[in-house]
């Protein structure tokens, strides 16, 4: 997944970044040299570079028949195109392709985001079971079960503290620096460190289950 995330924003960068080029060059062309065919030659150009993905993607949803913004572009481009406007057909793909850059890059680092906050809660609890301390893994934790955090251990679950006190390092979620006390009944997330206390807690049925954080 990681290879084909990088790839598509590759992709969509190299689209943007010719495109760009090309459309300086037709400015440069027609206003500053006077060349104003070549202009309008590499205006046409540029507004194929960054539409020939845009036109595959939504003749694409047409086969599934699907009507998306790829084909409403698409027509934008063709028909600017037609009428001789050209610059306007560049601007359209380019700032589509711009678009799309910018989105790759959000969902990249969203998904970075996730898997790292995903690797800090452990994979393995402790749970009580019939009085006993059990270690049990992640996956097999019960909502309404009382999982016990020890001192310096992560929280393996989101949940709610039902006995004891302790000082949580939430900073790996929120933000924040400043360790907060949590009791009976304040709510706990996985990944968060104790920092002192044993404090049991049971996952809560609004939170995510168990086998969300595997």
């Amino acid at each position: 997944m990681l290879v084909r995330v990088r790839s598509t924003l590759q992709n969509a960068w190299f689209t943007t970044a010719a495109g760009g080029s090309v459309i300086v060059a037709a400015l440069l062309a027609e206003h500053a040299l006077g060349l104003v065919t070549t202009g309008q030659v590499l205006m046409v150009a540029a507004a194929l570079i960054g539409g020939a993905r845009i036109a595959i993607r939504a003749v694409r949803s047409l086969l599934d028949r699907t009507v998306g913004i790829e084909l409403l572009v698409t027509v934008a481009f063709i028909g600017a195109i037609i009428i001789g406007q050209y610059w306007e057909a560049a601007a359209v793909t380019f700032l589509f392709a711009l678009g799309g850059a910018l989105e790759a890059v959000t969902l990249a680092r969203t998904r970075r985001a996730l898997g790292e906050l995903l690797d800090m809660a452990p994979s393995v609890a402790v749970v009580l079971r019939s009085g006993q301390q059990v270690e049990v893994p992640v996956g097999a934790v019960v909502v309404g079960e009382a999982v016990v955090v020890k001192n310096g251990a992560k929280v393996p679950v989101d949940g709610e503290v039902c006995e004891g006190q302790a000082a949580l390092d939430e900073s790996s979620i929120t933000g924040e620096s400043i360790p907060v006390e949590k009791g009976p009944g304040a709510k706990v997330f996985a990944g968060t460190v104790s920092l002192g206390g044993l404090s049991p807690s049971r996952p809560s049925a609004s939170a995510p289950t168990p086998p969300w954080l595997g």
